[in-house]
């Protein structure tokens, strides 16, 4: 069963067919990470589905830099 349906305004909710809209979250942890999430989220029941994930994290001498991406449906 897929997640979400694409229509011509954006992705519906697959609980209740409202539209859905991006959030953009970030956290900072106490391990020098930094997180930032990308995800569509319904208005009326909460539900979300994470698209993209970024996750940095400091070293002594460099940064890594690591992103995750989740394919919706097209």
């Amino acid at each position: 069963m897929a997640q979400v349906t694409r229509t011509e305004n954006g992705y519906l909710c697959r609980r209740d067919g409202s539209l859905m809209y991006v959030v953009y979250e970030s956290e900072k942890t106490m391990d020098n990470k930094l997180r930032v999430s990308i995800a569509y989220k319904c208005p009326v029941c909460g539900f979300r589905v994470e698209t993209e994930t970024l996750e940095m994290t400091r070293g002594r001498d460099s940064y890594t830099l690591t992103r995750t991406v989740r394919r919706l449906p097209a």
